[in-house]
């Protein structure tokens, strides 16, 4: 496992800085309603093709266009759209490390965890009663693993 380290006050405080600016740039007032996601026009990858090429077009030929498409909003709007997918892309590979770093760090502690409980369980079976009220206060929190049936109380 790569070793990871604590994050220092100020290396906290400058990246929620970071992330503050982020979401002050972006647009907070644009709020989908899940009915609303699923009514609208969903622009991916082969869509962008006929996207891009339908810019192209109206550039290169003013006259096809009809007076109610505005060539240079389209235009704007697709810069737009590209800065927007650009952003999204180098958000999404920075979610996806810190779920990575995540993952591990919690598998970590849950090893370590799961042998304490197993140590105290064992010992607990033994008749160290000292380990008995360790293994007793653990045992109803304990449901690790895969596909764990018990619940947690």
């Amino acid at each position: 496992m790569p070793s990871f380290r604590s994050f220092v006050g100020s290396e906290l405080i400058a990246i929620e800085q970071h992330l503050s600016a982020l979401k002050s740039i972006i647009p907070n007032r644009v709020k989908l309603k899940p009915s609303e996601r699923r009514s609208m026009f969903k622009l991916n990858t082969k869509r962008e093709v006929f996207v891009n090429k339908s810019v192209q077009l109206m550039r290169k030929s003013p006259k096809s266009v009809p007076d109610y498409v505005e060539v240079s909003a389209c235009n704007h709007q697709l810069h737009l759209y590209e800065q927007y997918a650009d952003l999204l892309n180098q958000v999404d590979e920075i979610k996806q490390k810190i779920e990575d770093a995540k993952l591990l760090i919690g598998n970590e502690i849950l090893q370590q965890t799961r042998a304490y409980f197993q140590h105290a369980k064992t010992a607990s079976a033994a008749g160290a009663e000292d380990y008995t009220a360790i293994y007793n206060e653990l045992n109803p929190h304990y449901a690790v693993g895969r596909n764990s049936k018990k619940s947690i109380i």
